[in-house]
């Protein structure tokens, strides 16, 4: 758990409950702000600057005495220094491309800037050298501002000047002093021409704007595009230059947008006036032009595909699904997402489902693994899910943090997405992410109360841990939320649990400061002295003299009083035994001495074996039923095995049951035919009744019932490692060989020595109240049978349990040891032994009596 100074949120992953784990474990996402935007951000304020001098416009442009090093520049221009991206005018449209050198474009008039100082002439007798070009090469001024002059804003308030070309066409539009180059007047702009200024999308030689139709596209920097017309490109010696940057204009591409239909703007009436540009003749009409200049027929590239899909473009999606593009496509700017990954997260189901007819595979996954039903789910997106769920999108995938869609969904508290999840896949109510946190984990971190509620309802277990062992109350106390503690501690949360820090709930309470998840933790029997690994108590973690401490202090006097009062009482030395194997846990308390819970052997569910021992589990070997029914009736070949089907419908043996020599039991198998939940199936379901493990007076540790239990219930399992008879007789210790009578082929033993469950501690009681039964579930080979516990008369809550152990065990045991039970028929105390030596010596001493008077 964060040990002090927790922050509420984390960029790196996941808090962790303590600051020892700088890294954590299984780190979970957090959304951050990507240093990209950042960057652009400081980008765009650094370049809508205003008031800039010609002196400090860093180098926008270079004078005859700034001298470039080499017109092949890679880095350092003012036109690489913002990857600002396109505007959305320009999103979502694909250009036809091709080189300059290719396209034979005749000249025109109206697209021929008259020459300007950007032409020079060279002596003819020498080649152009680098520097010369660098010297005599003009480059644009698109990111320079100059500031207004009182007569230019009178005439032209409110009034946008820019200029749009459309394959020649001119339209003035009428929106909001910049230029793009000094050869051009000064223009005054809207805000929507003055981001495309900065963006080189206004032509350096005409002063036209490029923003659709046919221009030529310069990318020095790959990201960077220059745009100018092929007629104003700056001619040096027979060589053509880009007006923007200066590069070689051969490698400038031929670039056709199309021309699109935008809502109007609304501005302040204003008469429409043209600037006076220079060099610039009048506009022909586009009727008047050759067919080479009007505009071509747009071929869209396949990520147009992904563009409209986000933007939920129905009719464009299926119309480039028809011209045959992939709808698998990766777009590898956007993490190797899917148009189905867009439309899934944006929340289109049409779209979604134009995809999927249209061959979209529902489990692709982007660079984080993710599913298009993992981003319709994180973004709350319910009917889209379900579409994708009825379509077969499969639901345990997990990202690259190990999260589901229940994990996303959860952790920002889409209650009904959830809730839709569940109803699909109850099974992964529990299942865990890297980090080892559940969907209760992640609801309960960000406080979502209702969700916590709806999880434990369908199963939600509040005692799984994580990877550093905590549970969900220890994230309750960290986010510092008292009614989700209440209810977790409601729903049987551990109170007592620690993590690999040794940390408790209320460590984690009272370092984070919250007071009403200390005083509940505390109203609950929160230890107040416990400590954790490096010795702090929850005291020692808290903020002196704060209102957490008093209480903390307060409580520890009250709590050492009363510890000096009670010091002879039962102490609970582990909360479950079975370490959760057991679906009913088993307390371990001891009253009598200061011994600890017993850790000599290894707790096992199940019996396992330890040498090769062939048991045939052949499912094909199986007898079993073909039941529709619950197994109840005589029809069921599993119960015909038994003699019958005892259990009644609660999973109890008839009174009427044998208990001298009690039938072998045959429950139905995995080959059966009825349902898992039928009246034939009670050992293999496991421990139901509540046992607790103790410390007796005499008998060191038995076990004993916390409930009533009925005669002829089913208690527990005798478990251990499965061995041959040989082989028991071959081990020094054999006090815990239980042998099974199976009367069948060799003898075998279970030792629960070193293996075992709880049946291991069940003493040995003259007047037994348990009974031994033979029972077969999962196999059927006669020579292993379970042995299985069911109660012989009515135990009573607090009763010892304990069966018979047999007159052999006491032949070989009664050199060590008595009988302690103490019970009016006890046979094998010390002095019931010594009653039966008696009568075996007596007639023999008679005897010899008799013999020796004959004699003399």
């Amino acid at each position: 758990m964060e040990r002090r100074g927790v922050s509420q949120e984390s960029e790196a992953g996941k808090r962790h409950p303590n600051p020892r784990s700088v890294t954590p474990t299984g780190a979970k996402g957090k959304k951050a702000l990507s240093a990209k935007s950042h960057v652009n951000k400081k980008s765009k304020a650094k370049m809508t600057s205003v008031h800039g001098s010609v002196a400090g416009s860093n180098g926008f442009i270079l004078h005859k005495k700034q001298a470039r090093a080499t017109p092949q520049r890679k880095g350092g221009s003012p036109h690489g220094l913002s990857k600002t991206p396109p505007t959305p005018a320009d999103s979502g449209r694909e250009a036809v491309i091709a080189g300059i050198s290719d396209v034979q474009t005749p000249s025109y008039p109206c697209l021929d800037p008259a020459p300007t100082s950007s032409t020079q002439c060279f002596p003819a007798d020498g080649e152009v050298t680098e520097t010369d070009l660098s010297e005599e090469l003009p480059l644009c001024c698109c990111r320079m501002e100059t500031p207004c002059s009182g007569e230019s804003l009178s005439q032209t308030e409110h009034t946008c000047m820019a200029t749009e070309s459309v394959d020649g066409l001119r339209s003035v539009l009428k929106h909001e002093m910049m230029r793009p180059s000094n050869t051009v007047h000064l223009l005054v702009l809207c805000e929507d021409h003055r981001a495309g200024m900065v963006k080189h999308q206004c032509c350096p030689g005409c002063g036209l704007f490029c923003r659709a139709g046919s221009f030529m596209e310069c990318r020095p920097y790959g990201s960077i595009s220059h745009r100018f017309h092929r007629g104003c490109a700056s001619v040096i010696k027979a060589q053509s230059f880009c007006p923007h940057c200066g590069e070689d204009a051969t490698g400038a591409q031929e670039v056709t947008v199309p021309k699109t239909v935008s809502n109007p703007v609304t501005v302040p009436k204003a008469e429409p006036v043209l600037p006076s540009v220079p060099a610039v003749p009048a506009v022909y009409p586009v009727a008047l032009l050759p067919v080479v200049m009007k505009p071509k027929k747009v071929k869209y590239h396949t990520k147009q595909l992904y563009i409209s899909a986000h933007h939920g473009e129905l009719q464009k999606v299926i119309h480039l699904l028809v011209d045959g593009k992939d709808p698998n496509y990766l777009m590898y700017s956007q993490n190797k997402r899917t148009p189905l990954h867009a439309a899934a997260s944006e929340g289109h189901q049409e779209v979604c489902h134009m995809l999927v007819q249209a061959g979209a595979n529902l489990d692709m996954f982007d660079e984080e693994q993710r599913t298009p039903l993992m981003d319709a789910c994180e973004n709350n997106h319910l009917d889209t899910v379900k579409y994708l769920l009825r379509a077969g999108a499969a639901l345990s995938h997990k990202d690259i943090k190990g999260s589901t869609c229940l994990h996303l969904a959860a952790k920002l508290g889409h209650y009904d997405v959830v809730q839709h999840l569940l109803s699909k896949a109850s099974k992964q109510v529990n299942c865990q992410d890297d980090g080892g946190w559940t969907p209760i984990t992640w609801a309960i971190e960000y406080k979502h109360r209702e969700l916590v509620l709806l999880l434990l309802s369908r199963g939600a277990d509040v005692n799984i841990r994580d990877k550093e062992e905590n549970i969900c109350l220890h994230w309750a106390a960290l986010s510092g939320s008292n009614d989700i503690a209440q209810i977790l501690l409601d729903a049987r949360c551990d109170l007592h649990a620690v993590n690999v820090h040794g940390d408790s709930t209320l460590h984690i309470a009272a370092r984070e400061n919250q007071l009403e998840c200390v005083t509940l933790l505390l109203s609950q029997g929160a230890d107040v002295n416990l400590k954790n690994r490096e010795g702090e108590t929850p005291l020692d973690c808290c903020i002196y003299s704060s209102k957490v401490w008093v209480s903390l202090k307060t409580n520890k006097k009250l709590t050492d009083a009363r510890r000096s009062r009670d010091s002879h009482r039962e102490k609970v030395l582990s909360r479950d035994i079975s370490r959760g194997y057991e679906a009913v846990p088993i307390a371990c308390v001891n009253g009598v001495d200061s011994d600890s819970c017993p850790d000599n052997y290894k707790y096992v569910p199940d019996s396992c074996v330890t040498s090769p021992i062939n048991i045939d589990k052949d499912i094909t070997h199986l007898q079993h039923c073909v039941c529709t029914d619950d197994c109840s009736s005589n029809t069921c070949m599993c119960a015909q095995l038994s003699l019958r089907c005892w259990y009644d419908k609660e999973g109890r043996l008839p009174l009427e049951f044998c208990q001298k020599e009690p039938p072998v039991l045959f429950e139905c198998n995995h080959a059966c035919s009825c349902w898992r939940s039928c009246r034939n199936r009670v050992v293999q379901n496991g421990l139901r009744a509540r046992l607790q493990l103790y410390k007796t007076q005499r008998m060191g540790w038995g076990v004993r019932a916390l409930q009533d239990i009925p005669q002829g219930t089913f208690i527990c399992e005798y478990v251990g490692e499965i061995i041959t008879d040989a082989e028991a007789d071959g081990r020094e210790n054999d006090s815990f060989l239980f042998t099974l009578d199976n009367k069948v082929g060799d003898v075998h033993c279970i030792d629960a020595r070193l293996f075992g469950n709880i049946g291991r501690f069940i003493n040995h009681l003259c007047e037994p109240n348990l009974l031994a039964v033979r029972v077969f579930t999962m196999h059927q080979d006669l020579r292993f049978p379970r042995i299985a516990f069911f109660s012989r008369k009515p135990i009573q809550s607090g009763d010892q349990i304990g069966f018979d152990y047999g007159d052999h065990f006491w032949k070989v045991k009664s050199k060590y040891y008595s009988c302690q039970c103490f019970s009016p028929r006890c046979r094998h105390s010390s002095a019931a032994r010594a009653q039966s030596l008696e009568r075996v010596t007596a007639p023999a001493q008679q005897s010899c009596a008799h013999t020796a008077v004959t004699q003399s």
